[in-house]
C-alpha cells in the first residue's frame, strides 16, 4: 500500500485528515506532502500504517525500512539485509 493510500484509511479510520495529522504529532501540511510525493520515513509510514488500524502492514513497513538502511557493500550487513528480505517474502502481502 502506497503513502497515499495509507494515509486515505487512516484519516477515514479517525475522521479526517486534520485528526490523523493531530494523532500523529504533525502538521497536516506534512501529510498533504506525503501524498504529493514529498519524503516520508518508513517509520512516520508504519505509524500512518497503525493508525488506520493495519499493524500487519506497519510491521512489514517498520522490516522493509530497515532492511533498505543496510549496505548491500558491506558483507554483514548486506547478508542482514538478505535475511530480513527472505523474511518478508515468506509472508503474504497485506
Amino acid at each position: 500500500m502506497n503513502i497515499t493510500e495509507t494515509i486515505d484509511q487512516a484519516a477515514r479510520k479517525v475522521g479526517s485528515q486534520r485528526k490523523l495529522a493531530e494523532v500523529l504529532g504533525i502538521k497536516e501540511q506534512n501529510l498533504s506532502g506525503f501524498k504529493k510525493g514529498r519524503y516520508c520515513s518508513y517509520q512516520m509510514h508504519a505509524q500512518i500504517a497503525a493508525v488506520a488500524g493495519l499493524e500487519d502492514l506497519a510491521l512489514r513497513i517498520l522490516v522493509d525500512g530497515m532492511a533498505d538502511t543496510l549496505s548491500d557493500e558491506v558483507a554483514h550487513e548486506a547478508q542482514a539485509k538478505a535475511g530480513l528480505k527472505a523474511m518478508l517474502a515468506a509472508f503474504p502481502q497485506t
